[in-house]
């Protein structure tokens, strides 16, 4: 009896818990938010959290990516693995966060948690598919013969997502990392090593390497001129550590260029440790999208059809009473006033009609909604939080809102604010940038927060302090100008006509405001005044019909231009010894007839007929025989030099290249747009008449070249159109410790070496090559002519079977810049070595040049000669080891090559991180003169005043040279080319922000967002929610 009590008791006690449990889980189910909760997934599958965090820290620095690595595998050998994906997560952001910031490490914790370097691990993905499907292994390990029932997974997989894309490679034969050097692959170490031992030099028949990519891993100490050897594998598992420290090891001795591309295959999950699959198995979630509910008006309205008009449908506005008043409004009055806006004034008489949420909200409770609103956020103690729910459900609370006491202090400032910014406008900057709000996503905000965030983190490196960091990043760069105007003021130009002075134009007015008429399109203003001058060729047309331009003609020997090509950039006598080669250039006689004569003279395919035209056109307008005139050009000294400087001037101004342009006030364009040209410069002549910069007494030309005139044209420099000038910042380079620049002395001109110099030239040339002495040469002789601005800086590389005259030449521009670059001569000093140099070792065969004594000796006589003991260079000189100065250029190439991407041999010039590859072509000193120029007006000048004018602390005041804070602008001009952002800017300040702003004060932050929103309206507080989230 008792144990059928006791059971009975038991199944009623278990009874009355479950009943218990259904009722709380109901209830539970009935607490549940009514909100629409959505994840979207991506289409690829998971991956690693580790392997993401490398990606993460590579972007802020290459060397950050190594340091990770390195730093892991030490964690894990002295730490056990973690067992929960939180404690792994934990682990991973500490250890990233270590090599951080305190800045970058939140933004680095928040980029791990949204996986936004997740699809450059797809991308390895690829990669490593398609470098095992190059190589299609036959044996049975092999991962194309994989278990049946990893086979069976994958097909159901496919079958689940077709749209799946970067698919897990699969694990070749269970092994989880290979090595690929272009020929073979390795899966054994014990494969690697023995293939490292063998001769692995690049010859021109070698195997096809495998390409590189601009976001590949190279291994800081690797070999430029080796093989390449990429590994593929995951941080964590044991192969990926015994092929690294291997390759580590080759890299350091120079045997291979050493790549790593993450990957963990499908299959090795268990071999890398708890930490290193975390998320890799799971699928993969993207955050900061979001979802909009739109909901449709479905309800059915009974209509009396009898009185539609045939072609009028049914939801026609003309069609329904629209003067009954719908909660307060008349919409037929609307529809008068804004007959534009129908469709969008029906949907919310439509909302209304439908909307249950208020049947009290009239029309007169909505006057005051969006100052209501804002007093609510702003009052809010969470306001960001605030602005989201009311944006998110605002039927649910517009009626609450509509019932706020509303305080005149946040309308009245809100009123004042609209008179400067339009009501409904939007705005929003990020360090004083306008941001476009309509495109804005959390990921490019991220990466427009990251990219400041990192050049503050750079900035404070550099002992700047944080009010000066705020400053720097908060300027707006001057928008790039294409209107440069090449000054062609000589005495080589020509002109044809004089609309000032000429009898052919006297009856034309005078007055230079008629230019401000109004005309009709394409209509032109005779004016009696110089205003568009165009120095071409082939005008002959547009000056017979009285066009109101003044022409000229700069002519110019294509066979003269070859030869100063040839003999770089100079124009030699010896060259034109011979008058038979001369008289054979037909464009040299064309301009000696052009010198003697303003008339025309057409182009002629043979002699004769040139004769024939000069004497047709002499002879009327000349006593005496037009052929002694003739003879007298041919034979004459005078008209043939003339006609040689001439096409030299047209050399040094750039624009032989560009065989038949046109100059429009010094504007280059093409003959065929003269028209074209004529009209895009007219708007800029008006506006300067209009208010009076240009008055009839200006002369138009000499004003615009003065104003903006540059001495020559290089389409390299004067970028215009879709081509965009390379920046690299220089910031790693002197915050990693020991580098290149960091060693590296600078010439200036002469009386200037204690001036800060905020332009500089870096010259990297190759000393062994011809083009790299013509380089060196240019540079001396731009610090010769005078440049306040700026310094050169020489960055000397050399091929392997560089001489002992190349190595001496490299130890003495080191020895004259580090100790004698304040004497006068030492330039005229160094000018005088490379050209000895260049006539005796580089244009001469090794076997005629002169012996390594001979310029030895040559050397210490150009010293003495100008005034520079040769006691003191013969002392250094004694002292230098060739094997380190060997290991220095060695050095100087690859630093350039990893942080420029300037190859070996190629001679480059590097202006404040502006990066300009010497190919082709010549490369002169006023080149020179225009990058600086062009840089310092756009780039460097505002940062240069910022900089100058910091006081500086915690610093030696021993340290405070002009080197030292001309290289902070170096840097700093340099980082701060290589940042994306707008040019617009806004000005913020102007605006009342006491009672009706939201300001979130952090004194140390280096972002600063303002934003100006109309609350009610999702497009804007999308724009904010994003920032808040960002923040």
């Amino acid at each position: 009896m008792d144990a059928l009590f006791r059971s009975r008791f038991r199944i009623l006690f278990i009874l009355a818990c479950l009943l218990i449990c259904g009722f709380a889980f109901v209830g539970a189910q009935n607490r549940r938010p009514k909100n629409v909760q959505v994840a979207i997934r991506a289409k690829w599958s998971g991956t690693p959290l580790l392997l993401e965090a490398g990606e993460l820290l590579s972007k802020e620095s290459k060397n950050l990516f190594w340091e990770f690595i390195d730093g892991w595998l030490r964690v894990a050998k002295t730490e056990g693995d973690s067992h929960s994906a939180k404690d792994c997560l934990v682990k991973i952001l500490k250890h990233g966060s270590s090599v951080l910031s305190e800045s970058l490490a939140s933004l680095f914790e928040f980029s791990l948690t949204l996986r936004s370097a997740s699809p450059r691990l797809v991308l390895y993905r690829q990669l490593a598919e398609e470098s095992l499907s190059s190589f299609p292994l036959s044996d049975d390990g092999y991962s194309h013969n994989v278990s049946g029932v990893y086979a069976s997974e994958a097909a159901g997989t496919k079958k689940l997502d077709p749209f799946l894309v970067g698919a897990n490679p699969k694990s070749p034969g269970g092994r989880c990392c290979w090595v690929d050097i272009g020929e073979e692959l390795f899966f054994d170490v014990a494969e690697l090593q023995s293939w490292l031992q063998g001769p692995n030099e690049i010859s021109g028949d070698s195997f096809q390497q495998p390409e590189l990519y601009e976001f590949d891993h190279v291994h800081f100490d690797s070999n430029l001129m080796s093989p390449v050897a990429i590994l593929y594998g995951a941080l964590g598992t044991g192969c990926f550590r015994e092929f690294h420290l291997t390759l580590v090891q080759a890299a350091k001795e120079g045997k291979v260029k050493y790549v790593v591309r993450p990957v963990l295959p499908y299959g090795c999950e268990g071999k890398v440790g708890p930490c290193g699959a975390v998320g890799a198995m799971d699928s993969l979630n993207l955050g900061g999208y979001g979802v909009e509910l739109a909901l449709k008006n479905m309800e059915y309205k009974a209509m009396d059809d009898s009185t539609v008009k045939k072609g009028v449908t049914l939801e026609d506005p003309h069609t329904e009473d629209l003067s009954q008043e719908v909660r307060g409004f008349i919409f037929s009055k609307i529809l008068e006033r804004k007959p534009d806006l129908t469709s969008e004034i029906m949907a919310f008489r439509d909302y209304l009609l439908s909307s249950t949420i208020s049947d009290t909200l009239d029309v007169w409770e909505l006057k005051d909604l969006g100052h209501q609103t804002a007093q609510r956020i702003v009052q809010a103690s969470d306001p960001l939080q605030s602005m989201q729910e009311i944006n998110q459900n605002f039927p649910s609370v517009v009626s609450s809102l509509s019932r706020t006491k509303l305080n005149d202090s946040i309308k009245e400032e809100i009123l004042a604010n609209q008179r400067m910014i339009p009501p409904g406008k939007s705005l929003m900057a990020l360090n004083g940038a306008l941001i476009n709000i309509e495109d804005i996503d959390l990921y490019l905000l991220i990466d427009l927060v990251h990219q400041e965030l990192s050049l503050a983190d750079q900035f404070s490196k550099l002992k700047l302090p944080g009010s000066t960091v705020r400053k720097l990043l908060s300027t707006v760069t001057p928008p790039e100008s294409d209107s440069f105007r090449v000054d062609f003021r000589s005495s080589h130009v020509h002109y044809l006509n004089n609309l000032e002075e000429d009898a052919m134009y006297r009856r034309w007015r005078s007055n230079i405001n008629d230019i401000l008429m109004p005309v009709f399109p394409g209509q032109l203003r005779y004016i009696r005044k110089n205003l568009f001058h165009a120095s071409i060729d082939m005008i002959t047309s547009f000056y017979e019909n009285s066009f109101p331009m003044r022409f000229g003609i700069i002519l110019y020997s294509t066979e003269l231009i070859k030869k100063i090509e040839r003999s770089g950039g100079e124009l030699h006598s010896s060259d034109f010894e011979r008058d038979s080669e001369i008289e054979d250039d037909k464009s040299c006689l064309i301009n000696r007839l052009q010198t003697e004569s303003s008339g025309s003279t057409d182009e002629a395919l043979e002699m004769h007929h040139i004769e024939e035209a000069f004497v047709e056109t002499l002879l009327p307008k000349v006593k005496s025989p037009p052929q002694e005139i003739l003879l007298k050009l041919e034979k004459g000294q005078t008209y043939k030099e003339l006609s040689q400087e001439s096409s030299l001037f047209v050399f040094k101004l750039g624009i032989s290249k560009l065989q038949c342009c046109l100059l429009m006030n010094g504007l280059v364009s093409i003959l065929e747009a003269l028209i074209n040209a004529m009209n895009d410069e007219l708007p800029r002549i008006q506006e300067q008449v209009y208010y009076g910069q240009i008055t009839s007494h200006t002369d138009v030309l000499d004003k615009f070249l003065s104003e903006n005139g540059v001495s020559r044209y290089n389409p390299q420099i004067i970028v215009g159109g879709n081509v965009k000038p390379r920046f690299v910042s220089l910031d790693s380079s002197i915050l990693g410790g020991e580098s290149v620049l960091n060693e590296l002395n600078y010439l200036h001109s002469p009386e200037t070496v204690d001036n800060v110099k905020p332009v500089t030239h870096l010259l990297a040339l190759d000393v062994t090559s011809k083009k790299g002495i013509k380089l060196l040469r240019e540079g001396i002789r731009y610090l010769i002519q005078g440049s306040k601005n700026a310094r050169v800086g020489v960055l000397f590389t050399a091929s392997q079977d560089a001489d002992l005259s190349s190595i001496l030449l490299v130890k003495t521009f080191e020895i004259t810049a580090a100790s004698y670059s304040h004497k006068k001569k030492a330039l005229e000093f160094l000018d005088q070595v490379c050209s000895f140099y260049e006539h005796n070792y580089v244009l001469r065969s090794p076997a005629a040049a002169e012996s390594f004594q001979a310029f030895v000796t040559k050397f210490y006589e150009l010293a003495e000669a100008n005034e520079l003991s040769s006691k003191a260079y013969k002392s250094s000189l004694s002292e230098a080891s060739n094997l380190n100065l060997r290991e220095h250029l060695y050095k100087v190439a690859q630093f350039l090559y990893m942080q420029f991407g300037i190859a070996s041999g190629v001679n480059a010039v590097i202006t404040n991180g502006r990066v300009t590859s010497l190919d082709a072509g010549i490369f002169l000193g006023d080149d020179l003169h225009l990058l600086e120029s062009v840089e310092f007006k756009h780039r460097i000048k505002h940062i240069a005043e910022i900089v100058e004018e910091v006081n500086w602390h915690g610093i030696d005041p021993d340290m405070l040279t002009s080197k030292y804070v001309s290289d902070i602008i170096m840097f700093v001009t340099s980082s701060m080319a290589t940042r994306e952002r707008s040019t617009e800017s806004a000005r913020f300040e102007i605006l009342n922000a006491q009672y009706s702003a939201v300001v979130l004060n952090n004194e140390n932050s280096s972002i600063h967002i303002d934003a100006v929103v109309d609350p009610p309206k999702s497009i804007r507080t999308k724009t904010i929610i994003t920032s808040s989230c960002a923040g």
